[in-house]
């Protein structure tokens, strides 16, 4: 009759209880003839958990209990929700974030930029100053004789656009 097979060490664990402590499953294991460390328990055991549900929040990923994102957490929240309760619903799930980063991403969201009064006015590219130093540039760059070549050219242009 062939010798019984032992167990492996990971069967050993699972088929003891799981209210004993892992040196406790580390000494059984011993007396067993079947060594491992405390660890390889606490592996054993830990893949052997079910995984926690994910709530059906709209701001949280399928595959973990989290938000995707702190600003995809914070965009779920309807707007009316005020920032501190967001910051305290995002502690219960698990995140960790400020108030102001409620208010900045909530801006985005608008279109606006945090820290700006209104919206940007749109300025001149160039200023008459400006624009008699980009042609001192333009003439240092290119050369004063290709310089005046293309302002005539372009005299030439508007003239025939004028014209008709």
């Amino acid at each position: 009759m062939p010798a019984k097979k032992k167990p492996s060490k990971s069967a050993f664990i699972r088929s003891l209880p799981a209210t004993m402590t892992a040196p406790e499953v580390v000494k059984k294991g011993k007396a067993a003839g079947v060594m491992f460390s405390t660890q390889l328990v606490y592996n054993v055991r830990g893949r052997g958990k079910p995984k926690a549900k994910r709530s059906d929040h709209p701001g949280l990923s399928k595959a973990t209990a989290r938000p995707a994102s702190k600003a995809a957490f914070v965009r779920s929240l309807p707007p009316t929700v005020p920032a501190k309760a967001v910051v305290a619903q995002a502690k219960a799930a698990g995140v960790t974030l400020m108030e102001k980063y409620v208010y900045v991403i909530r801006a985005l969201a608008k279109g606006k930029r945090p820290g700006r009064a209104g919206v940007s006015v749109p300025r001149p590219i160039a200023t008459p100053s400006s624009a008699e130093s980009l042609l001192k540039a333009l003439g240092a760059e290119l050369g004063l004789a290709r310089a005046i070549a293309m302002l005539e050219g372009e005299r030439e242009r508007v003239r025939k656009l004028i014209r008709g």
